[in-house]
């Protein structure tokens, strides 16, 4: 889970948290991003190395959690309209998509286009990214193994 947190975009999570906080908090967070200095020791050795830090939220602090979270919302919410619509009244009970902690599931009832959704992802990381397409009429996706 840490590589999530790691990889985020923090010019993208402050225009996020710009429309939806106010310019006090908004500035705590830019303080709190800002002049990240990281350690890097190499090998066995005593000697360090540190540099400057752009990206990711900062390790142990209360608001990392909470910054994942706005930052997953965010990209879910460009998302949401590639997914098919849901029609019947109990579909529309049904989440287009589950999420727990940095990973996602998205559910339809077509195929839906991952090429289109990793494209409007690209902003976010991808790397990890895997996908598994289950139809009900085939049987293959029971004996699948993770």
């Amino acid at each position: 889970m840490s590589a999530a947190f790691d990889t985020i975009d923090r010019a993208t999570l402050l225009n996020i948290l710009e429309t939806i906080i106010e310019e006090d908090e908004l500035r705590l967070v830019r303080f709190l991003l800002s002049n990240t200095c990281l350690n890097i020791r190499i090998g066995g050795t005593k000697e360090e190395k540190k540099f400057t830090s752009n990206i990711g939220t900062p390790q142990g602090h209360s608001l990392r959690p909470v910054l994942f979270v706005v930052y997953l919302e965010n990209a879910l919410k460009e998302v949401r309209p590639l997914l098919p619509q849901l029609v019947t009244e109990s579909e529309k009970t049904l989440p287009n998509e589950i999420a727990y902690a940095d990973d996602v599931d998205f559910i339809a009832r077509e195929r839906i286009d991952v090429a289109q959704i990793q494209k409007v992802l690209k902003r976010y990381n991808v790397d990890k990214t895997e996908y598994t397409i289950l139809d009900r009429n085939e049987s293959s996706w029971k004996t699948l193994k993770k």
